[in-house]
């Protein structure tokens, strides 16, 4: 598969589930990925000691599992939401360090209201990896980049600017014109390393939909093509929320909550409500992701990837060749499917 025109960058929130799928997505549509990956605190983990191999500390747990799924390739990691006790370094420092011994091509990404210790730790990796930084703002940044980037510590060709809607992206897009304007006028334009438009269309849950065949546009999707058809003055990457969950338990809902997926599409999202599970009415949850599993064989916008590792484990489920395995298994499916369905889109 040749290197896209344009990169793709997913972001990712380092969950399990969807480590699986980003570790299956196939080689020969990595190039051309750059992708996101937000640290949470809880996500920060080391691995505790055993009878036969010693602690290993957060850092080092981190870079380990990054050399495996992903490899030497460069991706982005926001850790900014990991807290300092004060003192010494951000635990930034230790992460970027590590990254460096296991030859990882780590690039920081920040914001510009980042807590000082943080941007101070990626402020030494930029001046040692030589990568660059990716730095998010919003729409509102966006256009009064003139009026910042004189106290922003980095030149704009070292800055991959990564202009993250979240899922304000459908109110932006709505804007109309006026967005485009933003991108066409943006300060500095072609100076900067790289600009990429970030941002989901996805609901946080299903809450309120009834049970069936459901679509979503995929707006943010829609707007990247919308921008990139004008005239602007640099190259306009795209980006998107590859980690939303497979409708997780509402707060103060208990077991039992629908059984719901989602899957990518060319321009939309299929999204395959269920059921309670208990209840009245409630079906069991691998009869149901069979069903849903059957649902999206046969649907006839499909358009499955013969490299897709999600596709194969879908037909497979669908034809009761493998079993459904649990809503995290789905998480797995809905990220690497999503992740390589856009990845084999761009041009």
């Amino acid at each position: 598969m040749p290197v896209p025109r344009y990169r793709y960058v997913p972001v990712l929130r380092w969950k399990r589930g969807e480590k699986v799928g980003v570790r299956n997505v196939a080689p020969t549509s990595r190039q051309g990925i750059v992708p996101l990956f937000l640290l949470a605190p809880t996500r920060y983990v080391g691995k505790a000691a055993t009878k036969s191999h010693p602690a290993i500390a957060p850092a080092n747990f981190f870079a380990q599992e990054m050399a495996t799924i992903w490899g030497t390739l460069p991706f982005f990691l926001d850790a900014s939401e990991i807290p300092h006790s004060g003192g010494g370094h951000h635990p930034f420092a230790a992460i970027a360090a590590r990254a460096r011994t296991q030859g990882l091509s780590l690039i920081p990404a920040t914001w510009l209201g980042a807590p000082a210790p943080y941007q101070q730790a990626v402020n030494a990796a930029v001046s040692v990896d030589h990568r660059g930084v990716g730095l998010r703002v919003d729409l509102q940044e966006l256009t009064s980049a003139a009026t910042w980037i004189a106290a922003w510590p980095h030149q704009p060709n070292q800055t991959h600017l990564l202009v993250d809607f979240g899922s304000d992206v459908i109110t932006v897009a709505a804007l109309g014109n006026s967005v485009t304007h933003a991108f066409a006028s943006l300060h500095q334009a072609a100076n900067w390393r790289s600009v990429t438009i970030i941002g989901t269309s996805m609901p946080d849950t299903f809450q309120g939909w009834q049970q069936g065949l459901h679509t979503i546009p995929r707006t943010e999707w829609l707007l990247w093509q919308t921008i990139c058809a004008t005239s602007l003055p640099y190259r306009l990457d795209y980006g998107d929320y590859a980690t939303v969950p497979t409708t997780p338990a509402p707060v103060g809902i208990q077991w039992g909550y629908p059984i719901s997926v989602r899957y990518t599409l060319e321009d939309k999202f299929l999204i395959c409500r269920g059921v309670r599970t208990t209840g009245i009415g409630g079906v069991d949850m691998d009869q149901q992701l069979v069903t849903h599993a059957t649902s999206i064989v046969q649907y006839p916008q499909r358009a499955p990837l013969a490299h897709c590792w999600a596709d194969t484990r879908i037909d497979n489920i669908a034809a009761g060749n493998e079993p459904p395995r649990g809503l995290e298994a789905w998480v797995q499916i809905g990220v690497n499917r999503h992740i390589e369905l856009t990845r084999n889109r761009l041009p």
